[in-house]
């Protein structure tokens, strides 16, 4: 009998050894899970969407009414720089069939004249658009066409914020949307990045490349400043 019992402690102290590390495992392994979980909710900084030059056009294909052209583009790889569909940015055209007819009619008479030679059509600030896409600036002659549809009252300028307001900039909203054309009343407002310590004209280049998630709104040139703002050198707020 005392041959068993003296048999007996170290097993059960083993054992205990055994399960005292299990669940040291498990509560490491446990920690982990929480710490990866609390890392994936944290949100990542938005930065600013990548652009990727400019480029000609040396074929225009087709362009529709809701301003996405098909076209060639030499400069670039023929798997990609031929047929591809480019969508002109920051302009929205309002839906509606006689609007819809007159837009057509107008980037015919713009891009496609009858009466003299084919334009020079540029893209700038070529991005990435929606499945095999890009979207673009685009300047027809050294013209900015969507601010000729603007002029034309064919399209209005369109500004999306957060989704959530925020604590920086009294205005920033859901959504903010230019609901008048540019030729009939000034566009009010001005924007930035909230990364950026510039601040823009809506309408402005630098404006229109920064990222949704990361625009701002001020009202007044001297509510933007107090913010730690300074105006834009190119359109000059």
């Amino acid at each position: 009998m005392p041959f068993y019992s003296d048999q007996k402690e170290p097993i059960e102290g083993e054992r205990k050894m055994k399960v005292s590390r299990f669940c040291s495992i498990v509560a490491a392994g446990i920690l982990l899970w929480g710490v990866s979980l609390q890392s994936a909710s944290v949100e990542a900084p938005c930065q600013t969407p990548r652009t990727y030059g400019s480029a000609e056009v040396s074929r225009l294909i087709e362009m529709d009414s809701t301003c996405t052209m098909l076209c060639d583009i030499e400069a670039f790889p023929p798997v990609v720089g031929q047929a591809i569909p480019v969508h002109l940015e920051g302009v929205e055209i309002p839906a509606g069939g006689a609007v819809n007819r007159e837009v057509t009619v107008f980037l015919q008479q713009v891009l496609t004249p009858e009466t003299q030679e084919p334009p020079s059509i540029v893209l700038k600030n070529i991005r990435r658009g929606a499945t095999f896409s890009l979207v673009a600036d685009v300047e027809v002659d050294g013209k900015d066409l969507a601010q000729m549809l603007v002029d034309k009252g064919l399209a209005r300028r369109i500004i999306r914020l957060d989704a959530e307001p925020k604590a920086e900039g009294s205005a920033a909203v859901a959504q903010a949307e230019s609901s008048q054309p540019a030729g009939s009343a000034k566009q009010t407002g001005f924007v930035a990045s909230r990364t950026s310590k510039v601040y823009h004209r809506p309408d402005c280049s630098h404006a229109k490349r920064i990222d949704p998630a990361r625009v701002v709104v001020f009202q007044t040139r001297q509510e933007a400043e107090q913010n730690g703002r300074r105006p834009c050198k190119t359109c000059n707020p």
